[in-house]
């Protein structure tokens, strides 16, 4: 039965967070009606169940950072400690993957022994793979709970979002913080290096809207039609219900990531009985979280138009494999929209769902897929955009928001970009056509800086230079790499190094890409300086003060340290236990 305490005033549940912990004790209260002393009512015991199970996760889903960061350095040291006794390599790895493994986390899947045990050994190691584990063990538990609804906070949980809100505030502060230097002596802060690439939501955004247009343009040369088909996991993959926004009681326990590979698993099935007949559709697919967390997925389709029909009944059998016979599967469980021209263009159809997946820009109204409004809701003293909060969503649960199908690899189009003119002068035809399609001629006016675009890039031209769409290993042109060996934190490592691209028809010349060797700038010493304007203190005679001393800088002040934070968040109950004594047996 689950534990219940009362903290100023206010009866809770054991091992919650406080906002759970005193909605659960009011709800386990309700579903008790009155009943003191017996059987309880059904509805209690359901909740009383859910509640132990929930409190009773290997990692404690009310442990704060700090916590997890005091868990990772006892379980490096106790790593440490194993690896002082166990001297055979075999051995400590196999009981170090134990060690790994009873805290709830996958062992390192490396194959070199010392590698697997420095990592083991690692504090660092240990800290960001808890946070893994105790972030979707957290989240899960609040879809559980019915802390991820329409009515409770969409997508992801407020701690969640809160949580994802401050590690990219924490990384954004890193990046501005150090400068890098190339061998050309230009110096850059890694945040703008970052805002250069796909890492910034703008670029990111242009870019898969530019793949989008390139793969409708050669779907209408080829005379292919589109269409767009939504994808929905069965009920019971749903915790909470749209409707009433109640717990639903067929829920079967999922967490989002095993509902996407449920959709993997059913996508899998669809493309090979697409095989089978002789089907090849080729476009884009996104995943996106319903209100409760669980993800649908939308898919851009182009395929010829005597063959929608086939491809149709294709996904519709396999979409209803299972649980097919449920009320509402038939007309919930996948939808196909034949994409009209008249209406629009396809790029166009599918742009809203970009944008509310990326940043919620060009989006207006955030709709879910139960046509709900999403709006921003204030968590704490920030305002939540609905994008942030699917932002958050994809993070927790690693999910891939963004797939192409059918279609040319991407890192050779962004690798073509870096390759000068100069390279491919003599390079093949189909060479030279992809290069020309991947770059954005640009005009400056040197008065107001306006930047006008003279030729943009075309992802059409490029898939043409490739060779067309479904070519799998026979795409014309690839990425030149070499495998170096990388000194690591860990030692070394193999990593490949990209050089440039080549062409499959004669692998032997590469046209090289322009990169630069970026190294951390030297930061100039700090020098001491009064806190004041002026240094009203009395200074000894300059003339009986040694040469070296008389230039020396005053001390910098340093702020007095504080442990109040840390003591504040650590669970000192720690030291009443058994494991603890055990840990410490023989005397502190």
């Amino acid at each position: 039965m689950p534990t219940i305490q009362q903290e100023n005033g206010r009866r809770s549940i054991k091992g919650l967070p406080p906002r759970w912990g005193v909605r659960a004790y009011s709800e386990l209260s309700r579903a008790r009606a009155g009943v003191s002393i017996g059987e309880m009512p059904p509805a209690y015991t359901q909740l009383a169940a859910l509640l132990d199970e929930v409190t009773a996760a290997p990692l404690p889903i009310d442990a704060t950072d700090a916590q997890l960061c005091v868990l990772a350095e006892r379980s490096a040291n106790e790593c440490a400690s194993m690896a002082t006794i166990i001297h055979d390599p075999k051995a400590l790895r196999a009981r170090l993957a134990w060690m790994v493994t009873n805290r709830g986390i996958s062992p390192p899947q490396i194959t070199d022994d010392r590698q697997f045990m420095l990592r083991c050994l690692d504090a660092a190691w240990w800290r960001r793979n808890l946070r893994r584990v105790h972030g979707r063990t957290f989240e899960h538990a609040a879809i559980r709970l019915g802390f991820v609804s329409i009515r409770a906070g969409a997508y992801a949980s407020n701690e969640t979002v809160q949580r994802r809100m401050a590690q990219v505030q924490r990384n954004a502060k890193m990046l501005r913080a150090v400068t890098m230097q190339n061998e050309h002596g230009h110096e850059f802060t890694l945040a703008e290096l970052a805002a250069k690439g796909v890492g910034n939501k703008a670029i990111r955004r242009g870019e898969l809207m530019l793949r989008m247009a390139g793969c409708e343009d050669v779907a209408t040369e080829r005379g292919d039609v589109g269409v767009f088909v939504t994808l929905t996991c069965p009920s019971k993959y749903h915790a909470v219900l749209a409707k009433s926004g109640t717990i639903n009681p067929n829920y079967n326990g999922a967490t989002p990531r095993e509902a996407q590979g449920y959709l993997t698993d059913v996508w899998k099935c669809i493309r090979a009985k697409n095989h089978r007949d002789g089907l090849h559709p080729y476009g884009f697919r996104i995943a996106e979280p319903h209100h409760d967390g669980c993800p649908h997925w939308h898919l851009l389709l182009f395929i010829a138009p005597d063959q929608v029909a086939q491809l149709c009944a294709n996904m519709r059998a396999y979409a209803l494999a299972e649980d097919g016979d449920e009320a509402g599967a038939r007309k919930n469980r996948i939808k196909i929209v034949r994409i009209e021209a008249e209406k629009g263009t396809a790029a166009g159809y599918i742009a809203k769902y970009v944008g509310k997946n990326i940043d919620g820009e060009h989006v207006g109204q955030h709709l879910d897929a139960d046509g709900n409004v999403i709006g921003a809701d204030l968590v704490g003293d920030a305002v939540i955009a609905p994008s942030q909060r699917v932002e958050a969503w994809a993070a927790a649960w690693g999910i891939r928001q963004f797939q192409a199908v059918g279609q040319p690899p991407v890192t050779v189009w962004r690798e073509l970009r870096r390759v000068g003119a100069e390279h491919v002068a003599d390079a093949p035809e189909h060479v030279r056509q992809a290069w020309a399609a991947c770059q954005r001629v640009t005009e400056t006016d040197p008065e107001t800086g306006e930047v006008t675009t003279l030729q943009a890039a075309s992802f059409g031209e490029y898939i043409r230079a490739q060779g067309g769409v479904n070519m799998g290993r026979l795409y014309r042109i690839g990425v030149a790499e070499r495998v170096e060996l990388k000194e690591g934190r860990y030692g070394l490592a193999p990593r490949p190094v990209y050089l440039g691209v080549y062409s499959k028809d004669t692998p032997e010349a590469v046209y090289a890409s322009t990169r630069y060797e970026w190294k951390r700038a030297a930061v100039a010493p700090a020098i001491g300086r009064p806190w004041t304007g002026v240094n009203n203190c009395t200074g000894p005679d300059p003339e009986h003060v040694a040469g070296w001393e008389a230039f020396a800088p005053d001390p910098v002040p340093v702020a007095p340290h504080s442990d109040a934070e840390w003591y504040a968040n650590f669970d000192f109950s720690y030291f009443d236990t058994d494991e603890c004594r055990a840990h410490y047996k023989g005397g502190w």
